[in-house]
């Protein structure tokens, strides 16, 4: 199995705390930068660092320096200014290593979790998966789920929070045999213009072919690092691997 993470955003909420580095080199409980805490979580149960593959943007000079000394893959999103994460979804496709030959994890890179949640990630019976937080207090920005059984239906941020199964924490896994449907609908929204949206909205538009399913948190701590106040929950957040 190989995972990819997503790691091109700005993260302009973080103000100065991103003005020279990328948001997953934000230090966080114990001083571990976040994108070695995720890179150690994969190594842990199992993948190796050269099947890591890492999608940077911002500061993505400081982030390849910084991973000089591993054999992980730092692959240069030139759009992540201009357009959203459907086009670093997007840019797996001509990873050479994955294209559709492998299954693969998908991380998102502000995501801080602890490592249970990973484990029921890979031990969730359904091939395709995401992991949804439903213990959490939802609101307006939250990326939430609809659901019907343990399938997933809808993908949004305007989902009303009273009928939201739980919130999209940003972890998936996909099986080689869906990703060209996967891939053909990222391309075909992108042609059509719509570089503006988040990746998990243009799923909306595959999930008549494909079937994609969830595990839960089960009230394991995590956190998605979008703004200055989520990095000091972070910085508290007693997450060690």
């Amino acid at each position: 199995m190989k995972a990819v993470i997503l790691a091109a955003g700005v993260g302009s909420r973080l103000g100065d705390l991103t003005k020279d580095k990328p948001k997953c080199m934000l230090p966080v409980f114990n001083d571990t930068l976040l994108i070695d805490y995720q890179i150690e979580v994969l190594k842990e149960f199992g993948i190796s660092e050269r099947n890591i593959f890492i999608i940077g943007g911002h500061k993505v000079d400081v982030l390849q320096n910084h991973l000089k000394d591993k054999s992980v893959s730092v692959i240069f999103n030139s759009k992540f200014r201009e357009w959203n994460n459907i086009y670093s979804f997007y840019m797996i496709k001509a990873i050479e290593k994955i294209s559709d030959k492998d299954d693969f994890i998908l991380l998102n890179s502000d995501t801080f979790f602890h490592k249970d949640i990973f484990k029921y990630l890979l031990d969730c019976k359904h091939p395709n998966s995401v992991v949804i937080d439903s213990f959490k207090k939802l609101g307006n920005e939250e990326m939430k789920v609809l659901t019907v059984g343990k399938r997933i239906i809808k993908f949004g941020k305007d989902i009303s929070p009273n009928i939201a199964e739980g919130e999209y924490i940003g972890l998936a896994k996909f099986k080689k045999e869906d990703l060209e449907p996967l891939f053909d609908t990222m391309e075909f929204l992108i042609k059509g213009g719509k570089t503006d949206i988040w990746y998990e909205i243009a799923f909306n538009n595959v999930l008549d072919k494909i079937d994609i399913g969830y595990t839960d948190t089960k009230g394991k701590p995590w956190i998605e690092i979008d703004d200055t106040k989520d990095y000091q929950k972070a910085r508290e957040l007693n997450i060690v691997l």
